[in-house]
């Protein structure tokens, strides 16, 4: 039972990925279905929670890649959670970036306007870092425990492998 929990929890960064590849393709949804209620239910609800990096993420490769490096993402997840004693860093990383990741979705970063007003860096670092507030914030706090718990994990199994040396 224990094994097969923490295997659920060590496969969070690949919920996150997939969720993240779920986004892009409602966003092909709707623009095939635009009047489905169904497609902009599903579209509403995962908006929240991955946002940012998908929209991020979205607008350096264009859409195509963008879901086809996600699902590679979350592929790669999956023997990493499986066989936690193999690819330790690996799995370090990948859980890593995926908190990361969805740190971006909740918390807003200092916009600058354009122009010539001669902002400096102390200036944008007091802007506004307030959370977002979320219609669903329910599965962004899932997916943020399941994340932290799979961080937790990959330093648990690094700080093992150093008790071992």
């Amino acid at each position: 039972m224990r094994s097969r929990v923490l295997t659920f929890v060590r496969l969070g960064p690949s919920f996150a990925y997939a969720l993240a590849a779920a986004l892009l393709l409602s966003m092909l949804l709707l623009a095939r279905f635009p009047s489905s209620a169904m497609v902009w239910s599903l579209y509403m609800t995962i908006l929240p929670a991955v946002r940012e990096p998908a929209f991020l993420l979205l607008d350096s490769v264009g859409i195509v890649a963008a879901v086809a490096a996600l699902l590679i993402a979350a592929a790669v997840g999956v023997p990493l959670a499986v066989r936690p004693e193999f690819y330790v860093r690996t799995r370090f990383i990948h859980a890593h970036v995926a908190l990361v990741a969805s740190m971006f979705g909740v918390v807003r970063a200092s916009s600058a306007q354009a122009g010539l007003s001669g902002l400096s860096l102390p200036q944008l670092l007091r802007g506004d870092w307030s959370l977002l507030p979320m219609s669903n914030p329910a599965l962004w706090i899932a997916l943020f425990l399941l994340l932290a718990g799979a961080c937790l994990s990959s330093h648990a199994g690094i700080i093992g492998r150093i008790r071992r040396r």
